[in-house]
């Protein structure tokens, strides 16, 4: 037993059956006469909706989440599937569909077709060729795309009445195959999860029986041409709000953002390969404190989705970009940017005095430096430098004695050294914030006692 992890048609699939479409054009041509249509949508775009499916798996991403199908030709979804119903229908497969609907071909192997004079017949092509593509594909981690030959006709416009499904595991018991497949005929629900087709693969030579859920399946096929397409990713940014330049440096501000799906995947916050709001100029930058934002919560196509999250000012001061786009983690950034600021960052202000006030020359007592953000009057975390040597810690009490400094000063006119007393500094520093001098106001001993 073998599946391809991740994968289940009610969980992978479209949440329309193919039966869903209704009248479209497949394809319309601008003519000097007016639009001329080809083809419908309504006749089934099994191809196209498989190859989607695979697609979307092999992004890890969620299919489209709508239970109707599109409406219009203008419809992400039904531009994107129409595009790959074409990709599945190559020159090769329809050779190939064409080939295996021959009445006159056998079911089992003829002396000619053993020795390569004449065409294999159905069996040996299902158990030969398209058998170890299959097992290939799926033991490698990948759905596999085949055709069913479901008529037999030398008609080619009865090549419509052909189907293509997803195998996306198999059972195999010696000789007896069951492969489990994604039918985009039945409407999306956990019975999706259980159709299968079953065959004995022992014998290619001769007749082999084929047991399904189709009326007639005479052969099945791997289509060969898949290749792997990058879905319609899109989003469109609706607004953002922001706060006003400039700002505070280490302060926290309030952003919004608002982005709309409008490509076919499902945006989600789950799996290995979420969709995500990320950071701009540059590119995964942490400049404000985060570089992603996870989607609120699961956005299908033509919804919306708004970030609201927190940034954080860098804690130096100058210019710095501000801009988003979507990305899928680990797969492709797409869609809009939003609108580029460039922020003035500035140093905060921080207000700080001392407790008692005035301070005392040459006595040991007890300060308390109060120290708060100028705009928040909240407190701050500051070092207290005494003639520029870090002796405390804002808005604690601490035991200190001032004194005079007696310092060396040249006198240029004299050209000799005085020795000269000052007063002692105090000043306090903080991450993000302009020092500050404080006013120690200074009495002497006496004074203070007086």
């Amino acid at each position: 037993m073998s599946f391809v992890p991740g994968f289940l048609p009610s969980t992978s699939g479209f949440h329309f059956s193919n039966g869903a479409w209704p009248h479209l054009p497949l394809l319309i041509i601008q003519t000097p006469f007016g639009p001329v249509n080809i083809g419908d949508t309504a006749m089934g775009v099994c191809g196209g909706m498989v190859y989607v499916a695979r697609d979307l798996f092999e992004i890890r991403a969620l299919p489209p989440t709508q239970t109707a199908a599109p409406a219009t030709t203008d419809d992400p979804v039904c531009q994107y599937t129409v595009a790959r119903f074409f990709d599945s229908f190559t020159p090769g497969a329809i050779t190939t569909y064409y080939g295996l609907m021959d009445p006159a071909l056998p079911d089992h192997e003829t002396d000619l077709s053993q020795i390569g004079l004449a065409p294999h017949g159905r069996s040996w092509t299902m158990i030969n060729d398209a058998w170890p593509k299959i097992k290939a594909d799926i033991d490698s981690g990948h759905p596999s795309p085949i055709g069913l030959v479901l008529i037999k006709s030398l008609n080619p416009v009865d090549i419509g009445h052909n189907h293509v499904v997803l195998v996306y595991g198999y059972d195999l018991t010696g000789n007896d195959l069951t492969m489990h497949i994604y039918d985009p005929n039945v409407a999306w629900s956990p019975e999706n999860d259980t159709r299968t087709i079953r065959l004995n693969i022992g014998d290619p030579l001769h007749t082999v029986t084929v047991t399904s859920d189709y009326a007639s399946l005479n052969c099945f096929f791997h289509l060969d041409d898949y290749r792997a397409v990058m879905p319609r990713q899109r989003a469109v940014c609706l607004g953002q709000t922001t706060p006003p330049s400039p700002l505070v440096a280490g302060h926290v501000y309030p952003v919004s953002i608002t982005m709309m799906n409008t490509g076919i995947t499902t945006w989600t916050f789950a799996g290995s390969n979420p969709q995500r709001l990320g950071s701009q100029s540059p590119q995964d930058n942490t400049i404000w404190g985060l570089g992603r934002v996870n989607v609120p919560q699961i956005v299908p196509p033509g919804a919306s989705a708004t970030f609201n999250f927190n940034v954080t000012a860098p804690s130096t001061p100058g210019t710095r970009s501000f801009q988003w786009r979507m990305v899928q983690e680990g797969i492709t950034w797409f869609g809009d940017f939003t609108p580029l600021i460039d922020y003035a960052v500035r140093l905060a202000v921080m207000t700080a005095s001392i407790q008692p006030y005035p301070a005392v020359l040459g006595q040991s007592r007890s300060y308390t430096v109060q120290v708060q953000d100028a705009n928040t009057h909240q407190p701050v975390n500051a070092a207290i430098l005494v003639n520029g040597v870090p002796v405390a810690q804002s808005n604690v009490p601490f035991t200190y004695t001032f004194v005079m400094r007696t310092i060396r000063v040249f006198d240029p006119e004299r050209r000799v050294w005085e020795i000269e007393k000052v007063p002692p500094t105090l000043a306090v520093t903080a991450p993000g914030y302009t020092t500050v001098t404080v006013d120690l106001g200074l009495a002497a001993a006496e004074s203070a006692a007086a």
